[in-house]
């Protein structure tokens, strides 16, 4: 069952809706956030380097609004490393599992080759003035 009527941000791009119900928790939350420590919508906004209707836009989860806006919004509630740790891959399960396959059941030591058996001048003249290079 697919939702006929598709949402779109000004900029004209699709939103898929659990991405707009995520958008609308973020900005709810982010709401919240400010006002329990007691910050005003205009002092906010103008930490945050945006008018208050961005602000407003931003709280009410519009998907439109910029990634810049977003993260001052973060660390001006001081929650910026939480945003920096949501795809560190040392917690991104995807990627711990792709690391695993890829290690090798084996090390082998590497042959040794035919240049690594000559000597350490590779046939340099004597009277070369770079000498143990």
């Amino acid at each position: 069952m697919t939702d006929s009527k598709v949402r779109m941000t000004r900029g004209g791009n699709v939103v898929h809706r659990q991405v707009e119900h995520v958008m609308a928790k973020i900005g709810a939350d982010i709401s919240l956030a400010r006002r329990v420590r007691r910050m005003a919508t205009d002092d906010f906004a103008k930490r945050i380097g945006v008018s208050r209707a961005t602000l407003h836009r931003l709280e009410a989860g519009d998907p439109g609004i910029s990634m810049n806006t977003f993260i001052m919004a973060l660390h001006a509630l001081g929650r910026l490393d939480a945003l920096a740790a949501i795809v560190d891959p040392a917690h991104d399960h995807v990627t711990l599992t792709q690391m695993m396959a890829d290690v090798p059941k084996r090390i082998a030591k590497p042959r040794a080759t035919r240049a690594a058996a000559l000597p350490s001048d590779h046939g340099l003249k004597s009277d070369t003035k770079y000498k143990g290079f």
